[in-house]
């Protein structure tokens, strides 16, 4: 297989994107996730030591530290720096990419894997692997080298500012219906429009917002404070219950500006009447891998009874996108803009009061890394999700919410993104077998 370079199947990139699949690109939090998961060594002491916490450690501290490598299952370990690690994960990744791609080849040109063919790459690549390997991996975590380690598994911050500026920039043509109420027309336009003029209609709701129906899926705009609230809402599939799924969508931005300052996305979910998880999970999983993932998070955090109580006797709010700009943070707009958001929501046909449900952890963590971090780390990374925890709970306790009756909290993003395989597959297999 001498046309495929083993030290070209080395990523040649710095890149921050979780990988997926067997031979994707390691990212720097793949490799850091990686060597943490290793025991710590201290040289002074002569003995495995982990750190007490990470509140000032970089990325620069975690890779120059050194770690207790096992070799194999012979029982024995040598002590390697972050960075030799990290290495020996990308030498190792493409020796097995490189291995593959020689019996597809070989498989190609008619040859067998039991016909004892030995694949063996060029020795000369091979004696410059890990050399090549620890130069990949120097490049790939250089650029986070000052970062804080926390900051590496921390995903709010990046998912948020995509979604705020798609979303913002989707909102006339395509989030924002019709509006069905006609525009307040001014005085002076009505004086110099002819009476044959045809009647427009106001799809932001700029004028005549106090005749608001709360009834009516609306495109709406008011001006509250400093900030433009503009809130939408949709059926999401009107084809097969228009009452089943919504998606309402409320942004703030700075008054005269198009400067956004936060955003809420929330699901509205309403079910048929459910026997049990598997119902749910029947139900919510004709929609869409994220309704999937609610069903399965909900089961595991209310469990079978509490769960078909909730569902059968509640419209469930989900917030399922949240985010606030960094130059807002921590000044309350947050909460500001949910309960707008919840206070204009169009009310359940069948008179439902409403179960907010709220995930924290992906606004705030990388939760797939969770297990691979030692415990301080593991408790500093997941400290954010505890903080939204006690902030919500707090808040709801006192915000006084008509229509909201009661609210939970669901693990999503243990389920979030896998959709119909994976670990799901095997938690649903498990709910329908347990309830068959």
């Amino acid at each position: 297989m001498k046309h495929v370079s083993l030290l070209a199947l080395l990523p040649s990139g710095a890149t921050v994107t979780a990988a997926t699949g067997p031979y994707a690109a390691p990212a720097a939090p793949d490799l850091a996730a990686y060597v943490l998961s290793h025991e710590r060594y201290d040289a002074a002491e002569n003995a495995p030591s982990a750190r007490k916490d990470y509140k000032n450690v970089h990325v620069a501290d975690v890779m120059t530290d050194e770690y207790v490598f096992p070799l194999g299952d012979t029982g024995k370990s040598i002590v390697l720096s972050g960075y030799q690690i990290a290495a020996g994960f990308l030498a190792e990744r493409a020796a097995d990419e490189w291995l593959e791609l020689a019996r597809q080849q070989h498989a190609a040109n008619g040859g067998s894997d039991s016909d004892g063919t030995r694949h063996v790459p060029d020795p000369a690549e091979a004696d410059q692997l890990m050399d090549r390997a620890l130069e990949s991996a120097e490049r790939i975590l250089a650029p986070f080298e000052a970062s804080p380690i926390a900051s590496l598994f921390e995903t709010h911050y990046r998912g948020g500012r995509e979604f705020l500026r798609l979303s913002w920039e989707g909102l006339p043509e395509d989030l924002v219906p019709k509006s069905r109420r006609p525009a307040v027309v001014s005085k002076e336009a009505t004086d110099l429009a002819p009476a044959s003029a045809r009647q427009d209609y106001d799809p932001y709701g700029l004028q005549g917002t106090s005749d608001y129906d709360v009834d009516k899926p609306l495109a709406y705009r008011e001006k509250i404070g400093p900030f433009l609230l503009t809130m939408t809402y949709r059926h999401e599939y009107p084809q097969v219950d228009d009452e089943r799924l919504g998606t309402a969508f409320a942004v703030f931005h700075e008054a005269g500006t198009d400067i956004v300052a936060a955003a809420v996305e929330l699901k509205l979910v309403k079910v048929p009447p459910i026997q049990s998880s598997a119902d749910l999970v029947y139900v919510l999983d004709t929609y869409s891998g994220e309704m999937l993932s609610l069903a399965l998070a909900a089961t595991e955090a209310l469990g079978p009874e509490r769960l078909c109580s909730v569902f059968n006797t509640h419209r469930v709010v989900y917030i399922s996108t949240w985010e606030v700009r960094k130059a807002w943070r921590g000044q309350g707009l947050g909460v500001a803009l949910l309960r707008e958001a919840l206070q204009r929501l169009p009310a359940d046909s069948d008179g439902r009061p409403d179960a907010l449900c709220v995930a924290p952890e992906p606004y705030q963590t990388e939760v797939r890394y969770l297990s691979q971090l030692p415990p301080a780390l593991r408790a500093e990374v997941d400290a954010p999700a505890h903080r939204l925890t006690r902030h919500l709970t707090e808040w709801l306790d006192r915000a006084n919410l008509p229509n909201v009756k009661t609210h939970f909290f669901i693990p999503m993003a243990k389920h979030e993104g896998i959709g119909s395989a994976g670990e799901n597959a095997r938690l649903i297999d498990r709910i329908m077998e347990s309830e068959a």
